[in-house]
């Protein structure tokens, strides 16, 4: 059955990007801004509620945690139904009372499926920039029955040739997560973002789709780190049949 959505990510709300020095922990700096990142934001919904897209998944990083409560009011004004995958920017307390009427296999993850073994949606949690022991053995026995699998977390598992990445930003102990998906007889399309930039790749049974970011963009192939903070985008999804087309929209400050 033909099934459209939307994936945007990285929204980043409240946090100005700081340019220069070494990331910390993981995650590159930032300066509290409470202003920033809302019009893209505003730009992005808006643009997907006018093309009468009404499934909706955010790849995680929302922003400063007291911007949390104002972005699901917003993405709840919208007529959508939404997903949520946290990303390493979002802590599970502060976004769990917003996700009530989900359940998730493992306690204190944002963690879940839905679906059947001819079409399984999984969501990863790896908000502390890893997939730990108890989500690989629940997503292990997920794959066993599983013919095809739409993946949605926030790091990406292939390697990108980018600086992002050779600056410490990949998820931590990737390769167990990568072992495991590439051992298993599933088709898997994987949707990710994290490093603000379009890339498509395959690798074995894994085709991965990584998403520019609603904040702003990283130039992919640069000498240093590069941003245009003038760009948001996100990516519509279409399946059919076992088939997937992917479109990269990109919008210009207004």
């Amino acid at each position: 059955m033909p099934r459209k959505f939307a994936y945007f990510t990285d929204a980043h709300l409240g946090q100005r990007l700081v340019m220069g020095g070494a990331m910390d922990s993981d995650k590159m700096r930032y300066a509290n801004e409470p202003a920033e990142h809302w019009d893209h934001l505003r730009q992005v919904l808006d643009d997907i509620a006018a093309r009468d897209i009404s499934d909706v998944v955010f790849g995680g990083d929302i922003g400063a945690r007291g911007t949390v409560p104002d972005f699901f009011e917003i993405l709840g004004s919208y007529d959508f139904n939404s997903k949520i995958v946290l990303g390493n920017h979002d802590d599970y307390d502060a976004v769990s009372p917003f996700l009530c009427d989900q359940t998730h296999a493992i306690q204190g993850k944002v963690c879940f499926f839905e679906g059947d073994p001819a079409l399984k949606w999984l969501f990863l949690d790896s908000s502390t920039n890893r997939v730990d022991e108890d989500q690989l053995a629940w997503l292990k026995r997920e794959l066993q029955d599983t013919r095809r699998l739409l993946l949605f977390l926030h790091h990406p598992v292939l390697p990108i040739d980018t600086l992002v990445e050779h600056a410490g930003a990949t998820l931590r102990e990737r390769d167990a997560l990568k072992a495991l998906l590439t051992s298993s007889q599933c088709d898997i399309s994987l949707f990710c973002g994290h490093y603000h930039m379009a890339d498509e790749r395959r690798e074995a049974n894994i085709r991965q789709f990584c998403t520019p970011a609603v904040s702003y963009q990283i130039v992919k192939q640069a000498e240093r780190l590069r941003v245009d903070t003038t760009r948001c985008g996100y990516r519509i999804v279409e399946t059919n049949d076992g088939e997937i087309e992917t479109e990269i929209v990109y919008l210009s400050e207004i």
